[in-house]
């Protein structure tokens, strides 16, 4: 009986789980707001024949992206490190995960919001193209193909560039070149992430107080085939030497710029 209310049994481990997805999903979804008018934007009809419209909507998809890369960043750090390793605490972790990726992740978000508008624009212009009686359909054709293999591309590589930027320290180009790398040297990693988040694009639009849980368990259960994929470029802390000598093993490692000890939970 007195197991009922103790705090560490299953029925309370559920409950503190279940809690945590529904606040990182919140805060996911206050910092994402930008993307749904950005995605609004995207989707919309365009006039083919005024270039400055479509610059224009390529400047406003890129600075609507911005808070969107380091929350993209910041939900799946708190998911592998709070709910799948209890450790921290959900919003102390997203805050800081969002302050160190901040810079990083809104230059790549806002480069990815331009590339994808223009890529809306070439899929809209090569099938306008396409259907064209004027001798251009074999031109836009052309243009299409070679725009959907751009958005094949850019599929894998926005699979993994966020739980990259939430594990590494680089510069941007740095990040989208491995970001690539892993996306298409482990691809069927990827393509299970594909199936994961098309899952959870589909619940989300057709159950729509989803949104409350839906992001924390797909960037959950995005983690299992991406934490495994991580730690295959994570340095091997066994063979790292402490300041004081002694001999540094998974849970802890000594940092380059000062000797003190982090804890290293990403490779438990």
């Amino acid at each position: 009986m007195g197991n009922l209310f103790n705090p560490d049994n299953t029925f309370f481990r559920i409950m503190g789980k279940a809690w945590d997805m529904l606040a990182v999903s919140l805060l996911w979804t206050i910092c994402c707001i930008p993307l749904f008018y950005a995605l609004t934007v995207i989707g919309s009809p365009l006039n083919l024949d005024q270039p400055a419209t479509i610059i224009l909507f390529m400047a406003l998809v890129a600075v609507l992206m911005i808070p969107v890369g380091p929350a993209m960043a910041s939900i799946y750090y708190v998911c592998v490190k709070v709910i799948r390793r209890d450790r921290g605490y959900v919003f102390h972790e997203y805050v800081h995960a969002f302050k160190i990726n901040f810079r990083i992740g809104a230059i790549s978000g806002a480069i990815i919001g331009a590339i994808v508008m223009l890529l809306s624009f070439n899929l809209q212009y090569s099938y306008a193209l396409s259907k064209s009686e004027e001798g251009m359909g074999m031109m836009g054709m052309a243009v299409l193909v070679v725009s959907l293999a751009i958005c094949f591309v850019l599929t894998g590589l926005l699979l993994v560039i966020f739980p990259v930027l939430s594990r590494f320290t680089m510069g941007v180009k740095q990040l989208f070149k491995l970001s690539l790398y892993i996306a298409f040297r482990h691809f069927l990693h990827t393509l299970l992430l594909l199936a994961v988040v098309l899952a959870s694009v589909l619940g989300m639009y057709f159950i729509l107080p989803a949104v409350f849980f839906i992001p924390a368990i797909c960037a959950l259960l995005c983690s299992f085939p991406m934490e495994h994929v991580l730690k295959k470029y994570m340095p091997r802390p066994e063979k790292t030497a402490a300041a004081d000598g002694v001999l540094v093993t998974e849970g802890d490692v000594v940092s380059e710029e000062n000797g003190e000890r982090r804890d290293l939970w990403y490779l438990e």
